[in-house]
C-alpha cells in the first residue's frame, strides 16, 4: 500500500508535517487497509488549492486502474470528473437526475445547467496514433478521424487517451475546409440542433460512433443552412485541446461512478 500511493518516504513524518495532499493520500491508504468492498470518496480534494489537487489526482487514477474495488466518487469538480469517471450519476436534493458513461452524460442538459455554459462540450476517449515531434502534438483517433492535441506525460501508442472539446472552440464547415491554420478537422453528420440558454445553437455532429457538439449563433446556422442529416466538418484549434492520459488500459466502468 504504501508503494501504491508513495507513502514510504512519509513514515517517520508527524502528522502536522505532512502537507494537504499527503494528508490525504495517508488518509486513503488508512481506509485501504480495511480491505473495503467499495471505496467511497466524498469530495477528498474539497479542501485542497489547484497544486495540491493535481498532486493526489494521479493516485486517484492509479488506484481507480490497480485495484479491483469499485470507487464511488462524489465531487462539484467537473474537472475531477473528467480526469476519474467511467460511469456518472447526477443528483439533485438526492434524487437521481440523470446518469450514464462520460461520453452520453457529457451531452446532456442536466449536466450543462450544473457546469455553466463555458464548459458545455463533448468528452471522448480515443486511442493514441502517434506523436509529432516537430509540433510537440499527440495524434489520437477518435470516431472515423483524427485529432492532434497537448497530451500530458507522452503517452504512448495505443494507449487510450480522454479529450474534452468545448462547444466554444468548435467551428462548423459546410464544406471541406482549404488553406486554414487549423490542424483539426473531423467530417461528420449533424444529428440534431438545439437552442441553448446563450441565444446560441448547440449543434451536434457525429464523427463515426463518437458525437462532438459546437456552440455557434444563430445566425449562423439560418446562413449555413444547418439541418439534421446534413454533412459537416468541425474545425478545432490544436492549442484549445487537452488530454487527459489514462496510464493503463481504460478502466472497467464497473469500478468507478462519479
Amino acid at each position: 500500500m504504501t508503494g501504491l500511493l508513495d507513502l514510504g518516504s512519509l513514515m517517520d513524518r508527524r502528522t502536522h508535517q505532512l502537507s494537504g495532499g499527503e494528508r490525504q493520500r495517508v488518509a486513503i491508504g488508512r481506509a485501504l487497509l480495511t480491505q473495503p468492498r467499495l471505496l467511497l470518496l466524498d469530495e477528498p480534494l474539497a479542501g485542497l488549492d489547484g497544486a495540491r489537487r493535481e498532486e493526489v489526482l494521479p493516485y486517484l487514477e492509479t488506484l481507480r486502474d490497480q485495484l479491483a474495488i469499485p470507487m464511488v466518487y462524489v465531487t462539484h469538480d467537473f474537472h475531477e470528473v473528467l480526469r476519474l469517471a467511467t460511469h456518472i450519476v447526477l443528483m439533485e436534493s438526492g434524487a437521481v437526475i440523470a446518469q450514464g458513461d462520460v461520453a452520453k452524460m457529457s451531452m446532456d442538459p442536466h449536466l450543462r445547467s450544473l457546469i455553466g455554459p463555458d464548459q458545455v462540450g463533448a468528452i471522448i476517449d480515443g486511442v493514441v496514433h502517434g506523436f509529432d515531434s516537430a509540433s510537440g502534438l499527440t495524434k489520437v483517433r477518435v470516431g472515423h478521424g483524427d485529432l492532434y492535441v497537448q497530451a500530458k506525460d507522452d503517452p504512448a501508442v495505443g494507449a487510450p487517451l480522454r479529450v474534452q472539446l468545448l462547444a466554444r472552440d468548435v467551428i462548423v464547415s459546410t464544406q471541406v475546409p482549404l488553406g486554414l491554420s487549423v490542424r483539426n478537422c473531423l467530417a461528420g453528420l449533424v444529428t440534431s440542433i438545439q437552442g441553448d440558454d446563450l441565444g446560441s445553437d448547440l449543434v451536434t455532429i457525429d464523427i463515426g460512433g463518437a458525437a462532438i457538439v459546437a456552440r455557434i449563433t444563430k445566425a449562423a446556422t439560418r446562413e449555413l443552412s444547418l439541418t439534421p442529416q446534413m454533412n459537416a466538418w468541425a474545425l478545432v484549434k490544436s492549442v484549445s485541446l487537452r488530454g487527459h492520459s489514462f496510464a493503463f488500459p481504460v478502466p472497467d466502468p464497473r469500478r468507478t461512478a462519479t
